[in-house]
């Protein structure tokens, strides 16, 4: 009889997440952890990253932080060596860095769309291709890419944003096809608005976004957490090429 309370568990595995120096990322990298991970955690600021791994260590798991600008393909190469120097392997990429711009599509500069698609598109890609090289040497391996709401549906200031997200999606897709035969996973995560502390919504926007949320909250941390180890567990390991929204019902009422 299979042992199921097992299915969810992330015990021996190595998990490495990117933009884990706040917000999201930060509260991923330690529900990694609390499920049993050893966790790697990127971002561009060292002193965020500290506070990671210091919060991670309370769980009694291992944490390691590497300094990472995913826009530069050289120094995710570098990451690669760092995995494979100090864990020998990886189990779990979490694709979380991003960058958003929230304007009218009239004003988008061209440096406002380098920003958003160089950092979660072609940053995105390259964490996959060079990260997910470790995975295909042992024939087994899970990605989740962070995707959004605004991968299937569009809001006002938010083109680009939403134009990137759905190449998140389909990028996912067709990873997933292609890397099956190497025993890789590869999932997105799309979450609705998400209440952070960090987060300062005007009375006006917070009533407009939770119009379209029939179940009437914001998103938390802990929809994420919970929905990102499943995705990094045994329990999913037939299930590929998917976006799972966790989004209170948003995109189902269109």
């Amino acid at each position: 009889m299979n042992n199921y309370s097992t299915l969810f568990s992330l015990a021996g595995r190595v998990v490495v997440v990117t933009g884990a120096s706040e917000g999201i990322g930060r509260d991923l990298a330690v529900g990694f952890a609390g499920a049993g991970a050893d966790v790697v955690v990127c971002s561009r600021r060292r002193e965020k990253l500290v506070e990671v791994c210091a919060q991670i260590a309370k769980t009694g798991r291992r944490a390691e932080l590497f300094c990472l600008d995913v826009r530069d393909a050289r120094t995710i190469g570098q990451l690669k060596e760092f995995i494979a120097r100090r864990f020998g392997k990886v189990d779990v990429l979490f694709n979380n860095a991003s960058f958003s711009v929230r304007k009218p599509a009239w004003e988008i500069t061209e440096e406002d769309w380098n920003g958003v698609f160089d950092t979660g598109l072609k940053g995105l890609f390259f964490c996959c291709q060079i990260i997910g090289s470790l995975m295909c040497d042992r024939n087994y391996g899970k990605i989740i890419n962070m995707s959004s709401t605004y991968s299937r549906t569009v809001a006002q200031d938010r083109s680009v944003y939403a134009a990137m997200k759905a190449g998140v999606s389909h990028l996912t897709e067709a990873l997933a096809v292609e890397w099956a035969p190497f025993g890789i996973r590869v999932n997105a995560l799309a979450p609705t608005a998400v209440k952070t502390p960090s987060r300062n919504l005007s009375e006006e926007v917070q009533k407009k976004v939770l119009s379209r949320i029939p179940l009437g909250r914001f998103a938390t941390a802990e929809d994420l957490i919970g929905a990102a180890i499943y995705l990094a567990s045994p329990a999913s390991d037939f299930v590929t090429g998917q976006t799972l929204f966790v989004d209170g019902g948003w995109t189902a009422h269109g």
